[in-house]
C-alpha cells in the first residue's frame, strides 16, 4: 500500500520554494532601498524543470504571496513598481506551468518509447540461462547505439537433450539498422535449434530466414553444440573463432580448418560452414565473441590482443571473468573511445564446462555424415520467394543421372 503524500510534495516544489526564500533573505538584507520583487519569479521557473503543473502553480502562488507581504510592508503594493513585479511573477508562473505541461507530455512519450526499446532489447539480448546442461554461462553485451542498448550483434543459448546449442553472430553494419536482421536470425534459431537433428539443418533455416527478408545484408555467425561428454561441435559462417581457455595451459583459437562463408550470400556463392570439433575437459572455458572485442584499437591503432589476455577468463565465476576481460578491453581502448563510447557492437558469451557425467571420448569424434533433407522439409513448396538460390542449390545437389523429378527433391546439405 502506497503511503499518502504530503500536500507540499504535490503542490509545492522544494527547490523552487528554497529559491524564493533565498531571494527573500537577500531582499531583506539589502534593505528598503533595493527591492528584488521581480526575482521572486525564479521559484516557479525553477519548479518547471521537474515539478508537475500543480507544483509550478503552487510555487508561483507562494512566491507571489511572499512578494505581496513584503510589498505591503514597504507600501509598494499600490505603486507601479509593486504592480509590475507581481504581474511579472504571475506571467512567469503561467508560462512555467505551460512549459511543465509540455515537459510532462514529452516524458510520457519518452517513457513509452523506452518501453518499446526495452522490449526490443530483450528480444535481441534475452537473458541466457546461468546453468544449462553441461555448462555454466555468462553473457555481456555492449552497443554502439548507447541510448538503444542493442545493435547488430546477438547471442542465444538453447537447451537440447544432453547439452546446449549456442549461436553468436554479427550482422553486416552496426547500430539500429541491423536490429531487424538480427531479430529474424534469432527467431529462426529459436524455432529450429531445439528440434533439429543437426546444426547443419539449423544453418539452412537461418539462410532461409535471411532470403525471405530480401535484405542485402549478410551475417557472420558461429553455432556450437556442447554435450555432457565434453564434445563441442562448431559450425563457423565466416565469424571469429571461439577462444578456448583450458583449465591449464595457453588459450587457443577454435578455428575451422577451412573457413566458412557468411549467411545470406547464397545468391552469390554456396554458403558452406567451416567445421571444428574438440573435446573439453572439466574447468575449460570457451569464449564466443563478435569482432567488436578483438578489433578494439588503442590510441596507436593496435588491436586488442585477445589471445594473450585469455588468462583473464580463468578463476572465479564466469561472470567475474567476463567483467575482468571487459575492463581490460576498456583500458586498452582508452582514451580513443572515452568520449564517443563503444566504436562497435560487442557480444560476449562465456561457457564454463563442468565435470562430465557419463562416458567420455578419448579423442574428438568425427562428424557424422551430413543429413538428408528435402526441399519440402524446408517449406520451399509454399515459400513466397519465387527465385530462391538456396532452393535451386538444394535441388541441383539432389539431381543425379536420370532420377525422376519427384525424387530430385531429396538432397544433402
Amino acid at each position: 500500500m502506497h503511503k499518502p503524500r504530503w500536500p507540499t510534495a504535490r503542490y509545492l516544489d522544494c527547490r523552487g520554494v528554497a529559491a524564493v526564500l533565498l531571494v527573500a533573505l537577500v531582499d531583506v538584507l539589502l534593505g528598503e532601498e533595493v527591492r528584488l520583487l521581480p526575482l521572486y519569479a525564479v521559484g516557479p521557473a525553477l519548479a518547471a524543470c521537474r515539478a508537475s503543473v500543480r507544483g509550478v502553480l503552487g510555487t508561483g502562488l507562494f512566491a507571489a504571496s511572499l512578494a505581496t507581504v513584503l510589498a505591503l510592508d514597504e507600501g509598494l503594493l499600490d505603486s507601479r513598481r509593486g504592480v509590475s513585479s507581481l504581474l511579472a511573477i504571475t506571467f512567469v508562473t503561467f508560462f512555467s506551468a505551460a512549459a511543465a505541461r509540455i515537459r510532462l507530455r514529452g516524458e510520457c512519450r519518452l517513457a513509452a518509447v523506452s518501453d518499446v526499446a526495452d522490449a526490443a532489447r530483450r528480444t535481441i539480448v534475452a537473458p541466457v540461462p546461468v546453468d544449462r546442461g553441461p555448462v555454466r554461462i555468462a553473457a555481456s553485451y555492449e552497443s554502439a547505439a548507447e541510448a538503444a542498448g542493442i545493435g547488430g550483434d546477438f547471442y542465444e543459448v538453447v537447451p537440447v537433450d544432453g547439452g546446449v546449442r549456442i549461436l553468436v553472430g554479427d550482422v553486416q553494419g552496426k547500430g539500429l539498422d541491423a536490429v531487424g536482421v538480427a531479430a529474424a536470425v534469432l527467431a529462426a534459431f529459436r524455432e529450429s535449434a531445439p528440434v533439429a537433428d543437426r546444426l547443419d539443418t539449423v544453418g539452412v533455416k537461418l539462410s532461409c530466414a535471411l532470403l525471405r527478408r530480401g535484405d542485402e545484408r549478410f551475417v557472420t555467425a558461429v553455432m556450437a553444440e556442447v554435450t555432457w561428454d565434453g564434445t563441442m561441435r562448431i559450425l563457423n559462417y565466416g565469424h571469429p573463432g571461439p577462444l578456448v581457455v583450458p583449465a591449464s595451459g595457453d588459450a587457443v583459437r577454435a578455428d575451422p580448418e577451412h573457413p566458412g562463408t557468411p549467411l545470406g550470400l547464397d545468391g552469390l556463392i554456396e554458403c558452406r560452414p567451416g567445421r571444428h570439433t574438440r573435446v573439453l575437459s572439466a574447468g575449460d572455458r570457451v569464449l564466443f565473441h563478435t569482432d567488436g572485442l578483438d578489433e578494439t584499437r588503442d590510441a596507436a591503432g593496435r588491436f586488442y590482443p585477445l589471445l594473450e589476455r585469455g588468462a583473464l577468463l580463468r578463476g572465479g565465476t564466469a561472470e567475474a571473468g567476463l567483467r575482468r576481460l571487459r575492463a581490460d578491453a576498456c583500458r586498452h581502448a582508452a582514451p580513443r573511445h572515452s568520449a564517443t563510447g563503444c566504436a562497435d557492437d560487442s557480444a560476449l558469451l562465456l561457457l564454463d564446462y563442468r565435470e562430465e557425467h557419463g562416458p567420455r571420448p578419448r579423442t574428438a569424434p568425427a562428424d557424422p555424415a551430413p543429413p538428408t533433407l528435402r526441399t519440402t522439409d524446408l517449406g520451399c513448396h509454399v515459400c513466397a520467394v519465387t527465385d530462391c538460390p538456396l532452393a535451386d542449390l538444394l535441388r541441383s545437389r539432389g539431381a543425379s543421372g536420370d532420377a525422376p523429378a519427384e525424387r530430385r527433391e531429396t538432397t544433402t546439405v
